[in-house]
């Protein structure tokens, strides 16, 4: 058996740890990443790339003869605004384009990094699982709502077809490699002393490469048809701020925001979007969401997977320092 595997979304902040971790285990491996992106995030690595997007069925087609093996972690993932055709278009019908693709050419296995929101979270004491059913539909994000509709597509066709498809759902990474920056923004923003306060509420955190490792086990390990949620520490914003600021090296001064205040600035800065059409720090649906707790149970991707679970200190340390010498701060 041949040790071929196809990634797209490959230069993102978890692509290319994925892609570090793959040859680490010696796989071969082709990265798939958008005509117009630099793949600086890859550069130097014994791989090879290939430009193009996952709505070109012909390319993915062409593309995976004789690979063994696809992680299909490309996807957009922005959360403004709220609703966006090519969002979908690119989360949906791209992803069917990747299953169509590894049926044709006999692909051993896919597997499909899908999004934590598809479950509905806990509290600390009883967190959400796999087996949550999914109600972040309320939020009506497009985003949200095109994760869900690929990986239940891919779980029908795992029933009716018996396609080799596992689901990796990561919770909110923190790591390296973080061009855009997408998550790591938080961060940086916290360096440079922007972050005003928080909200309640809180999230599951995960450092990127334990979630990349789980996804390169999963290759081998884990049952085809069902959902991992990769993740690690539940902690409540205040929590993760308190440890983000003492690392920096700064006593911690952020402020608590009543969710009423939240609400109303991402309201405010919602309709200030709309008419500007420059995308908010903060809209309306995000402010919603972050005064839920979003606390998840990883038991399933650490048993069966042998998901890593690399404290958030270390995940913060490794992504601060990339940025700095990266030039972001």
């Amino acid at each position: 058996m041949n040790k071929k595997v196809f990634v797209t979304g490959a230069d993102g902040m978890l692509g290319s740890m994925i892609c570090r971790k793959l040859l680490l285990k010696g796989y071969e491996v082709t990265a798939m990443c958008l005509p117009s992106s630099n793949s600086n995030t890859l550069k130097g690595l014994d791989i090879k790339i290939i430009k193009g997007n996952i709505l070109d069925l012909g390319l993915l087609n062409n593309e995976l003869k004789n690979h063994n093996y696809v992680i299909h972690v490309a996807a957009m993932t922005t959360v403004w605004p709220r609703k966006s055709e090519i969002l979908k278009k690119v989360n949906i019908e791209g992803t069917k384009n990747v299953h169509k693709a590894c049926v044709k050419n006999n692909v051993s296995r896919m597997v499909y990094v899908g999004s934590a929101s598809s479950f509905t979270p806990g509290t600390k004491e009883n967190p959400g699982d796999e087996q949550t059913p999914f109600t972040w539909g309320k939020f009506g994000m497009d985003y949200i709502n095109s994760k869900y509709e690929a990986q239940q597509f891919l779980i029908n066709e795992h029933k009716q077809n018996q396609f080799p498809v596992i689901t990796i759902n990561p919770t909110f990474m923190i790591g390296p490699f973080d061009s855009g920056p997408s998550s790591g923004a938080m961060l940086i923003n916290l360096f440079k002393e922007k972050v005003p306060g928080y909200s309640e509420g809180g999230k599951n955190f995960v450092y990127s490469g334990d979630v990349a490792q789980a996804i390169v086990n999963a290759l081998t390990k884990g049952k085809l048809g069902e959902c991992y949620i990769a993740g690690n520490e539940n902690l409540e914003f205040k929590e993760f701020f308190q440890k983000a600021t003492k690392i920096i090296g700064r006593e911690f001064k952020l402020r608590k925001f009543p969710q009423f205040l939240v609400l109303s600035v991402g309201a405010v800065k919602s309709i200030i979007a709309r008419i500007t059409k420059k995308a908010p720090n903060i809209s309306y649906g995000m402010a919603s969401m972050a005064s839920v707790s979003q606390f998840l149970s990883n038991k399933k991707a650490v048993k069966e997977l042998e998901m890593p679970q690399t404290p958030i200190e270390s995940a913060i340390k490794e992504s601060l320092n990339w940025f700095k010498e990266n030039g972001y701060i």
